[in-house]
């Protein structure tokens, strides 16, 4: 699933700062889409991480693999795509299919947060980090709920989006020397102190805080 929404939303940064490259793209976009769309599995019901190219689950751990975060990425991505283009039915499916169901589906209402990797069939996961909390996936869930929002006027998306800040801002935030911590446990707590790395880029974080930014004082302006 990474390829085709890196590159969806690679190509609308590209028209967002040339709107004449649209037309160039706009194969490439609904080819996008239509990959992207292959990844809704067992009768609409779950979202896979990896399916074959024909859309066709595969088989073991890998075939089985649920990613929260990417789904819930993905479901922005998709549902600002639905608005560009006017598509009622590709909203409503970025909403309940890539953001709805794998919050519900990802969220630990035990301790509370996102896990990493889930299995659709219930199983351990073989990613060792499975159940850890990182933070991009609760950055992408925070723009996802304010996009969803914006679009819909949906209540029930302000209440997730203020589940997702609550549990973020005071898990992954350093109150005394800012910046958010990358990696907890299950639990809840800081397992990794510092706050870049090979994986954990100035990327993330600073988009999530602009868009969020951003929205917000749109809504309160209109």
């Amino acid at each position: 699933m990474a390829v085709p929404m890196m590159l969806m939303c690679m190509i609308d940064q590209l028209e967002t700062m040339d709107p004449a490259l649209t037309d160039k793209y706009a194969g490439l976009a609904e080819r996008c889409v239509e990959q992207l769309l292959l990844h809704i599995q067992r009768d609409g019901t779950v979202i896979l991480e990896q399916v074959s190219p024909d859309g066709q689950e595969l088989p073991g751990c890998l075939g089985r693999l649920q990613n929260p975060g990417h789904a819930i990425e993905c479901s922005w991505f998709l549902l600002q795509y639905a608005v560009k283009h006017n598509c009622p039915d590709l909203k409503k499916t970025a909403i309940n299919n890539f953001l709805l169901q794998p919050f519900e589906s990802g969220w630990d209402d035990k301790h509370g947060g996102l896990f990493y990797f889930l299995d659709v069939d219930g199983y351990s996961p073989t990613q060792l980090e499975w159940n850890m909390k990182l933070w991009w996936p609760h950055n992408e869930a925070l723009i996802a709920f304010l996009v969803a929002y914006k679009e819909t006027k949906d209540e029930q998306m302000l209440e997730k989006f203020a589940k997702v800040f609550d549990y973020s801002f005071s898990h992954f935030v350093d109150p005394d020397h800012g910046e958010w911590y990358g990696y907890l446990s299950q639990q809840g707590e800081v397992t990794q102190r510092f706050k870049g790395g090979p994986f954990k880029g100035c990327f993330h974080v600073p988009r999530c805080l602009h868009m969020c930014t951003q929205i917000l004082r749109e809504l309160v302006t209109t």
